[in-house]
């Protein structure tokens, strides 16, 4: 792993190459197919790169003056990325990628609306193999 610069962040989350800034506070993993960017410690991702369906994330959320200048800095250089909450990128990166993310979001929205009188089972806890 590298050790840049901020100034270098950018060209290196934008290739997904792995970094870590000479001072340790923005690093990056491979998380399974992920590639994510953090700063000051995994509770706050930036960015995250799902390599299987090729797409990019960004955390909207505000934590710092000094985090929002890392998310300036370290912005992947491309035309599109969807935006999360520190919540949902922290589920994407948790739950192992972006289709996951939306199966789990997907049986979680269903059992709100299927009463269990239905018998339908839709807790995801147990569907996960």
């Amino acid at each position: 792993m590298d050790t840049i610069t901020h100034g270098k962040m950018q060209e290196y989350t934008s290739t997904h190459q792995h970094f870590d800034t000479a001072t340790g506070t923005v690093f990056t993993k491979d998380k399974g197919d992920l590639y994510v960017v953090y700063s000051y410690g995994e509770h706050f991702p930036m960015y995250v790169y799902d390599r299987f369906v090729e797409l990019w994330f960004a955390n909207y959320d505000k934590y710092s003056p000094t985090t929002s200048k890392h998310q300036t800095l370290a912005r992947p250089d491309v035309d599109e990325i969807n935006t999360l909450s520190t919540e949902e990128l922290s589920m994407l990166i948790r739950l192992g990628g972006y289709r996951e993310f939306c199966s789990d979001r997907c049986v979680t929205n269903m059992a709100m609306y299927y009463p269990k009188s239905t018998g339908l089972n839709f807790n995801h806890n147990q569907r996960r193999a």
